[in-house]
């Protein structure tokens, strides 16, 4: 078995509980800005429209077709007017309200705590994040597990984002970490693992949804817990 220093992890959906921690973000806005006025749709509505529309601006800013403010500014304007609401009537505020909201929610998946602690001893920990800065910081910290890592890469601090290899070269650079001793660890097939394959990382797709794919990967886990039998 290869001897790993350095292990990469992806953030959302990885570690931080994205689904769940949206969910309450997304309960409260409907709450504070009364979304429910608009009686032609339901609060199911609009969770689902938020993910459909917030999947479809963080892909193309992933694959570098809009920016950070653009991806802001868009959200919300894009999942009201989907519904049928006048874009005149929608509020200025709600985006920025969920960004001082969603960040700081503290829910992690499945034994995060217990596979970072078990690691944390024998590896320098880090995260690759094509998240922002401020935001990604406030969620490491929320959900108590900020120190485990040594360093946070986004794609704010290297200006690249997964799947380009730069951002995985960045990361190594910046930690000292080789190709031979650095292992990344994501949810995400289309960023972490091809960024991964592209950067020619060993990496391990986590898994837990266990959805059908024909990329032939390091390792594959469907329980942060299975890391213990890889490292």
């Amino acid at each position: 078995m290869k001897k790993y220093k350095h292990l990469f992890f992806d953030l959302d959906h990885t570690l931080w509980d994205f689904d769940n921690n949206t969910a309450e973000a997304i309960a409260e806005i409907y709450t504070i800005f009364n979304i429910s006025q608009w009686t032609f749709f339901t609060f199911q509505d609009f969770m689902n429209t938020f993910n459909e529309v917030n999947n479809f601006l963080w892909d193309k800013f992933n694959h570098g077709k809009i920016g950070r403010m653009e991806l802001r500014q868009r959200r919300f304007p894009m999942i009201l007017t989907r519904l049928g609401v006048d874009e005149n009537e929608i509020p200025q505020e709600i985006g920025e309200k969920y960004l001082e909201l969603a960040p700081n929610k503290s829910k992690v998946l499945p034994f995060t705590h217990e596979i970072l602690e078990y690691l944390k001893p024998n590896y320098q920990l880090h995260i690759i994040s094509n998240g922002f800065d401020d935001v990604q910081h406030s969620k490491l910290k929320a959900s108590n597990i900020h120190h485990y890592f040594d360093k946070i890469v986004t794609s704010d601090s290297s200006s690249f984002r997964k799947p380009q290899k730069e951002i995985f070269e960045f990361a190594m650079h910046q930690v000292g970490a080789t190709r031979k001793d650095a292992i990344m660890i994501g949810d995400n097939i289309d960023t972490d693992i091809t960024g991964a394959q592209n950067a020619t990382m060993d990496h391990v797709f986590f898994n837990p949804n266990k959805i059908s794919h024909s990329l032939k990967v390091t390792y594959e886990v469907h329980s942060l817990q299975q890391i213990m039998n890889i490292l």
